[in-house]
């Protein structure tokens, strides 16, 4: 049998790329002849990628669900339904997380498997928490009260400010009172102003909370700033990333449900899929390695085992896993299982970036709101309707 080289896409950050060799060797146990070579690149491109433009590159690319849309349109990826309806056909949504599967169901396929789980939730750290003697915020106004104590001590709020980040924020708190952006495909893409408004101002209300540093923070660097830093102390809605709770950081972080406007519901879904490319020259061996990957026992004995953050339900069931992480799992599960689904038509990713700048330039100053809200109006009229 010939040898088969997979070419593969991922995010760098330890919590993708470290579970990709343990994966790979318990893979090639059933296929010795299958080898993968990763290609790791930062999580903000992802964010701005084009799937068109490198669904032909690689065999194996783990993607976010927004890119569903162009996925179906282009066809540009294999309906894993089909030959593994086992693990993401229509009955299989219970063995992932919350919405995980369901968001990459769309335009009739199955695009991804949950390899990743996560959505936006508060993020903290329980040290200085008991040091201030303050409670754990449950509501944005919770947070905001917080954050005012905290600044009479020389202490901060956090946030993830930089594109797209504070963007994520502003939907999850629309999402959370009922004022989403449209999901639907074939309805308008058409954004309420006073809601925009609205939610602007509430994460303005936690900025005025923060250090300068977190308008230019993604949420990648905020955990590092809180592990790192002595003085911020709670951030209401951030992605998550539960190895921050493992032992080996300094600063063990915490993790607890995102402070909405009416409680933990409604928070920007995140998390990673893995997908196989149509254009793949080894079909059967991609579709097999996604499988595995997918599959319960890997994601509970070797993702979870391997700084990852797993898709299955029952690794965020496990209490063993869930105290490596400091309660990651536990803390966040709520607002996983209640988390929004992104829009995902052609056209939502290039939107979410423009919004996202225009968001930032605000809360640096660069920009007035009115701009602001016009800019992420304006953005949303060129997603085809």
């Amino acid at each position: 049998m010939h040898n088969i080289v997979l070419r593969g896409l991922a995010w760098g950050h330890r919590r993708a790329t470290a579970p990709l060799k343990p994966l790979l060797e318990a893979f090639q146990r059933t296929h010795p002849h299958v080898t993968i070579e990763w290609t790791v690149r930062p999580l903000s491109a992802f964010e701005h990628q084009t799937i068109g433009e490198i669904a032909a590159q690689f065999d194996l690319l783990i993607i976010d669900h927004p890119f569903c849309g162009e996925i179906a349109e282009r066809q540009a990826f294999l309906d894993l339904a089909r030959p593994h309806p086992e693990l993401f056909g229509p009955e299989a949504d219970r063995l992932y997380i919350g919405p995980s599967l369901a968001s990459y169901r769309y335009g009739g396929g199955v695009w991804a498997a949950p390899i990743d789980g996560a959505t936006m939730h508060a993020l903290y750290r329980a040290d200085l928490m008991r040091e201030a003697d303050e409670e754990l915020p449950t509501t944005w106004a919770d947070a905001v009260a917080l954050g005012a104590r905290l600044r009479r001590k020389d202490l901060y709020l956090g946030i993830a400010a930089h594109t797209p980040h504070a963007a994520a924020a502003m939907f999850s708190l629309m999402a959370n009172v009922g004022k989403s952006i449209p999901t639907d495909p074939h309805a308008p893409f058409a954004l309420e102003r006073a809601a925009l408004e609205e939610a602007l101002d509430l994460v303005k209300q936690v900025v005025a909370h923060c250090p300068r540093d977190a308008l230019d923070w993604s949420s990648i660097a905020l955990h590092d700033a809180m592990e790192a830093r002595d003085d911020i102390v709670y951030c209401p809605c951030v992605y998550g990333y539960g190895t921050y709770g493992e032992p080996d950081y300094r600063r063990r972080l915490s993790f607890a449900g995102f402070a909405g406007v009416r409680g933990p519901a409604g928070s920007m879904l995140g998390g990673t899929g893995l997908a196989v490319s149509r254009f793949s020259p080894h079909p059967e061996e991609a579709l097999a390695f996604t499988a595995f990957a997918a599959s319960a026992s890997a994601q509970h004995a070797l993702i979870a085992r391997w700084h990852g953050q797993p898709g299955a339900v029952d690794a965020w069931s496990d209490p063993v896993i869930d105290r490596h992480f400091n309660g990651y799992f536990s803390g966040a599960r709520l607002s996983m299982e209640t988390a929004w689904i992104r829009p995902r038509r052609p056209g939502y990713i290039p939107f979410q970036h423009e919004a996202g700048a225009a968001i930032e330039s605000h809360l640096k100053g660069e920009i007035g709101e009115r701009a602001a809200v016009d800019a992420v109006i304006a953005a949303a009229e060129k997603v085809p309707q």
